[in-house]
Parts: C-alpha cells; structure tokens; sequence
C-alpha cells in the first residue's frame, strides 16, 4: 500500500492516531467547501491491547462505519530520513531509494514499506533532496486489519510530519516562509513551510511536559529549546537558501500556551504566536486547548486536500515595532 498516495472519496474524514496509552479520533465535513469538526475524542486506552476493540466501539458511538480513514503513524513506528533523490524515473523513485537507505534503517531493508515525498526545487541550492518514510510491512498490516475490522475504511497511512503540514497550508499565511512547531512531552516537532510546501522538518527531542514552566528545569530547558529552536531556523538559512524566518507559530498546548508563546517571542529574534483553531475551523465540539493538543495529527490529517478558509493574519513585526 502507497503510504499517503489516496485521496478520500467522499465529504467525510476520519482522522486517527493510536499512542502506547490512548486513542484519539476526529471526523471532519466539508460543509459548503469549508472544513468543519463534526467530533473528536481522545480517550485513554483501557488495557495493553485493547486499542482494536476500543476502536470498533467507537466507530459505532460515532456512526462512522463506511467512512474513509486517515490513519496517523506514532513517531516510534517509522524512520523518516532525508537523502538526495537517486536520478531515476519518478515510478522507480521508491525501489531506488530503499536500497540508498538501506544501512541507515532501524529495521531490515526487506521488512519495510517505503515511501517518498519531495523537498521543493528551489531547496537546497539546486541538489535534489526527498524525504523517505520506512514503516516495518508489519505494522501496516496490523493497521489495515484493525481498521478495516472497526468497520471503516482504510484511505491514507500518514505521519505526523504531513498532518502538521496541513495546518500550514490551510490556516497560516506562510508565502514569506513560517516555522510551525508542536510543542510536547515526547519530543516536538518543527515545519518549516513556504507556500504550502514543506522545506523543513526537523524533530527536536528536549521534552515539555504540560507543566514544564512550573518546574525547576524550565531554565535548563527553555535555553536548550531556544538552541534547537535557533539551529533550525539557521540550518534552513544557509543550507537550503531560504530567507529569514521571521515568524514561528506553535501549536496548542494543554494550558501554557499564551506563556509559552511570549517567552519564546521574548527570546528569539522570529516573532512568536500561537495557532487557535477554534478561531478558525467550524466545529460542533468545543476546542479546548487540551484536546487541540492530544487530537492535533488526527484533526491534521483530516485536512488533506480541504479547501482553504480564510488564513491566519500574522502581523508585520515590522510594523509592530514601529507602532
């Protein structure tokens, strides 16, 4: 199975991600063109090994059988690299690239599903770069069986790198380039879009737990994200030839958003805001910051191909200084 290859049928999406501790599932309509929330659930998982009957459960509460399903691959279930694109026809792009990456892999070569998706032209001064997505054929089989046995359809296996991308290309205005970032216990994640394409991801691994500013690490850990943070924005500068970024957006968090975003803005030269969605999505449930962040990929994932609502005004820091 292509990994993020098909496009749903139909006005519905489901969205879903499965963690080591719970699940979590959103279904969006295109109502009049527009992407609207109809529900969203995160729930903690009842037992090791109960996620497929958890599942089907849900899928009748949610009248969501015969429905399309996006569903998000955990961090830990795949290798995402990036290597220059071998010189070869598009349809032989995939068999050249597994045996590129073959010693680079945390599994054998001939155990994994293999996927690309390109880095822009202009990136990288000219030299052809792809992004490779390695899952074991394994746990796409799992996947499948699960799904398929909950009553929906299996549409899209995608990651958390993609369903981020779509909020970019959605709901933030980034034809001057911007930094979107989700901000989180188990490591965080920056894109770096321009266009609505990505130029840049990059995982950065110093953890935020909800309370994280109230803890005395906060010092330790805010320097040391700040230095990741920096690094990045650097690494796209000079190595892939981008402008400046002057404005990072980050993700909801739990309850720490607003203080997380002014810290950062205060630290770092690109000004710093955060991403409300319920100021800008339609949606019958209410978004709380906490479910924004435990449901962000599924919700993301649903966004695929959705027509673009008016986006996200960013003000000119420019203009904000001179005011």
């Amino acid at each position: 199975m292509q990994l993020f290859g098909k496009k749903a049928k139909s006005k519905g999406r489901v969205g879903l991600m499965i963690n080591e501790d719970s699940i979590a599932i959103a279904y969006l309509e295109s109502r009049r063109g527009e992407p609207r929330l109809i529900s969203c659930q995160n729930l903690a998982l009842e037992s090791a090994g109960s996620a497929g009957k958890m599942l089907e459960k849900l899928v009748k509460q949610m009248n969501l059988e015969g429905e399309q399903c996006s569903y998000v691959l955990n961090p830990r279930d795949y290798n995402l690299l990036l290597v220059e694109a071998p010189n070869v026809e598009p349809e032989e792009l995939r068999s050249a690239v597994r045996w590129k990456i073959k010693d680079l892999l945390d599994m054998k070569v001939e155990d994994a599903a293999i996927d690309t998706f390109p880095v822009p032209e202009d990136a990288y001064r000219g030299r052809k770069m792809v992004y490779v997505v390695a899952v074991l054929k394994s746990r796409i089989k799992s996947i499948v069986e699960m799904v398929d046995g909950s009553g929906m359809e299996l549409a899209i296996i995608d990651i958390p790198e993609l369903a981020m991308k779509n909020y970019s290309s959605l709901l933030i205005e980034d034809s001057q380039g911007v930094a979107f970032m989700d901000l989180r216990r188990t490591g965080s994640t920056m894109n770096i879009t321009r266009n609505g394409d990505l130029y840049l991801t990059r995982r950065i691994n110093t953890q935020l737990d909800p309370d994280v500013m109230d803890s005395p690490e906060w010092p330790s850990l805010k320097d040391r994200l700040v230095l990741e943070i920096q690094r990045s924005l650097d690494y796209y500068e000079s190595q892939l030839g981008g402008g400046q970024i002057t404005r990072i957006v980050i993700a909801q968090r739990h309850h720490d958003t607003a203080g997380m975003a002014k810290t950062l803005d205060e630290l770092l030269a690109a000004q710093v805001m955060s991403l409300n969605l319920a100021d800008y999505l339609q949606s019958d449930v209410p978004l709380t910051s906490e479910l924004q962040q435990l449901a962000m990929a599924p919700i993301g994932a649903c966004l695929r191909d959705m027509k673009k609502p008016e986006a996200l005004e960013l003000p000119d820091p420019n203009e904000q200084e001179a005011a």
